[in-house]
């Protein structure tokens, strides 16, 4: 769970959309040999101000990069002319071990995807891209992993690595047990896709849910003390009610994403409370403030919905471990 601070100030030092640490910027570093894909990736995640972001076109012009500079996060496409994705991804892993990897390809299939895994990736990302905001949540679901060493994901890599080691050896799936991993990636995309439509609780003020309700979100105000909350995927808390420093010190090791929501009579009592509490501080000027909120939730939803789905995946990957068949007597 992590705690954000939207405030209604006239400047933008510190602006991340996606979330996230703000003390120092993570770094990511994107290799692909399509200049527009690289534009593309540059463009989105340079709206994190606290993300710095490195390009390179091939595995070659990536790799005396990654043995000069510390990178958080590395997104690959999968086929580069040289040395492939998977094997930069492998190499990466072996100079950087706690780098994050994320795969861009035109198509998921078992092998690939056991591959990339078994490599060390921990997620992948289809090309073209249908939804711009899902490379975002995922670099930023990626940042998140590097930092928590989250057990579930780095037991899905273990499991990669053994399923590959024994397709090497000769053994293989059922082709029913390939047909099922592949029918859990389609599962997969979709689920992420469908993490936007997570649940938003509002604590002080029905205007924010009006706003909310008219951006497409499923929001509800509840009260304080109303138990639910922890129910929520996120958590809205404005500084006009008298109980927000209470209700944030009683969410912050809860599973809901809480943003506080400071109004332009917030004094600096409020901004050092915040701070106290390791709130994440978000400037935007008072012209920006209609569609912040709303762009700030679908973030937060769409991370915690790859987060989820990252979750089936790695229990996709063990039943195909299990139903690699044992070489016959």
């Amino acid at each position: 769970m992590r705690i954000c601070v939207i405030m209604d100030l006239p400047f933008e030092a510190g602006e991340g959309e996606g979330g996230g640490e703000r003390t120092l910027a993570s770094t990511v570093l994107v290799v692909d040999d399509e200049p527009v894909v690289l534009d593309i990736c540059a463009r989105l995640l340079e709206r994190d101000a606290d993300l710095m972001v490195t390009l390179a076109a091939s595995a070659e012009e990536a790799l005396p990069l990654l043995t000069e500079q510390r990178f958080d996060v590395l997104v690959t496409d999968k086929n580069l002319p040289g040395m492939g994705g998977v094997e930069l991804i492998a190499e990466a892993r072996r100079l950087q071990p706690s780098l994050e990897a994320v795969m861009i390809t035109g198509y998921a299939s078992s092998e690939s995807v056991v591959a990339a895994f078994a490599a060390g990736a921990s997620d992948y990302i289809l090309k073209p891209f249908d939804d711009l905001r899902v490379l975002r949540a995922k670099v930023r679901a990626a940042l998140e992993r590097r930092s928590a060493g989250i057990l579930v994901r780095e037991q899905a890599r273990e499991v990669a690595r053994e399923a590959a080691a024994l397709l090497a050896s000769g053994r293989d799936a059922p082709e029913l047990a390939h047909e099922a991993l592949e029918s859990e990636l389609r599962a997969y995309e979709e689920s992420v896709r469908l993490g936007l439509n997570g649940r938003v609780a509002v604590v002080g003020g029905s205007d924010t849910v009006t706003v909310l309700k008219d951006a497409g979100f499923d929001a509800l105000e509840l009260p304080p003390y109303a138990t639910e909350l922890e129910d929520a995927d996120v958590v809205i808390v404005e500084t006009g009610d008298p109980q927000w420093r209470t209700l944030a010190e009683r969410l912050q090791r809860k599973p809901p994403d809480v943003l506080l929501l400071a109004s332009p009579q917030a004094d600096l009592g409020d901004l050092l409370e915040a701070i106290t509490l390791r709130m994440d501080l978000v400037g935007f000027g008072t012209s920006q403030g209609a569609n912040a909120l709303p762009e700030k939730v679908r973030m937060l939803l769409l991370r915690r919905g790859v987060q989820r789905a990252q979750d089936r995946l790695a229990a996709a990957l063990a039943s195909f471990r299990r139903s690699i068949s044992a070489p016959s007597a």
